[in-house]
């Protein structure tokens, strides 16, 4: 067994949390994240390119010239995709990326990435958070204290909506509450912040 450090807002030792040696030891299911990483970037992939086909673009209602006589190619439209400004054949169309992942996998790819995370040092573990007010200020405090960085993913199992109206306008900093995270949340971040309790439901993986 092995533990981390606990910290509170001000960044403060107060305490540690007992880890499993496997996770701090145990190999990372690369091949998963890699698979969770695809899957969650292809339904970021809002697929609304779009390219006009033959039938689309303007003109070509009249035959350009006569069928033949004129020593010229014969031709029956400008719209025809071999003109300038004419149709585009087999260009792209509006579609959906997405592509199918179990639950299970989703679960456990989490799981995996707050893993990847405790073994490279990159993660903060805190006992909770709040502030009076909603003020941008402190909250740039607190990460200042205890040492988030830049870019940084702080996960509660209860975001308050101070912490949230506090944050918003941080550039690089997310909060999220632990249900709605994912293992392209983590990953994306150099830092993860995380409340001890929820850091425990996370690494249970599925059930």
């Amino acid at each position: 067994m092995s533990k981390l450090a606990v910290y509170n807002s001000k960044g403060k030792e107060i305490g540690a949390l007992t880890v499993d040696k496997e996770i701090m030891d145990g190999r990372v299911n690369s091949r998963l994240l890699y698979y969770a990483k695809n899957y969650y970037r292809a339904a970021l992939h809002r697929g609304t390119h779009k390219t006009k086909k033959r039938d689309e673009v303007r003109g070509g209602g009249k035959k350009p010239w006569r069928q033949k006589g004129t020593g010229r190619a014969r031709s029956g439209s400008i719209r025809n995709p071999i003109w300038r400004g004419g149709g585009i054949v087999f260009g792209p169309n509006p579609r959906s990326y997405t592509h199918a992942m179990p639950v299970k996998a989703k679960r456990l790819a989490t799981a995996e990435a707050v893993k990847s995370k405790i073994q490279s040092d990159s993660i903060v573990v805190f006992d909770g958070i709040s502030l009076e007010k909603p003020r941008t200020k402190d909250m740039a405090s607190i990460i200042k204290s205890m040492k988030l960085g830049k870019k940084c993913l702080m996960v509660t199992e209860r975001i308050g909506p101070n912490v949230i109206l506090a944050s918003r306008n941080i550039s690089g900093f997310l909060v999220k509450n632990r249900k709605d995270v994912n293992a392209l949340d983590v990953l994306r971040h150099d830092k993860l912040a995380i409340a001890k309790d929820s850091l425990q439901k996370m690494l249970e993986g599925p059930k």
